[in-house]
């Protein structure tokens, strides 16, 4: 009987140790069950952090690429404007010379021209000074006229002194 009694304690024995590990395991795998949602909830949250996260990345990062490509753009708009600014300021600066040069060469003719005029107005003055004096020598009787014979053809030629004063009006 004791061997029976000895069998009995050691099949409670063996029961109780194996609903212990029974229950362990249950209670382990209660914990890994809980954990392993708990991961995939985390996982989630990863993943739905980190897709998102790389959107804003993928996005940024066109927007960057674009923002580039705008840089080079407009960096080639600048020196075209760059080289038409120095191309007008070039022109601007062939104009002015051109300006200079015009307004001497206006100058200098209208300086020809005032010495022209000057020079006409003396001439003029002169011309008519001659002219007066021509016609005072005209009106008076020419002293060879007094030594010509007056029935020949150099005494038809002077003017006789009756038409003097009727020719100077």
């Amino acid at each position: 009987m004791q061997s029976a009694w000895a069998l009995t304690s050691l099949s409670a024995v063996v029961c109780t140790a194996a609903c212990m590990v029974l229950f362990g395991q249950y209670a382990l795998w209660t914990k890994l069950s809980g954990d392993e949602e708990q991961q995939k909830i985390k996982h989630r949250t990863f993943d739905a952090t980190f897709n998102e996260k790389q959107f804003i990345k993928n996005t940024m990062q066109n927007q960057l690429d674009q923002q580039r490509i705008n840089v080079i753009e407009l960096e080639g708009e600048r020196q075209k404007a760059t080289l038409e600014q120095q191309q007008k300021a070039a022109d601007l600066d062939f104009c002015k010379a051109d300006k200079k040069k015009k307004n001497q060469e206006l100058a200098d003719t209208e300086k020809e021209e005032a010495d022209a005029k000057d020079n006409l107005s003396k001439v003029s003055a002169a011309w008519a000074e001659q002219i007066a004096s021509l016609k005072q020598v005209k009106v008076q009787p020419s002293k060879i006229c007094a030594f010509i014979k007056k029935d020949s053809i150099g005494a038809k030629l002077c003017m006789p002194e009756a038409t003097a004063p009727a020719a100077v009006a």
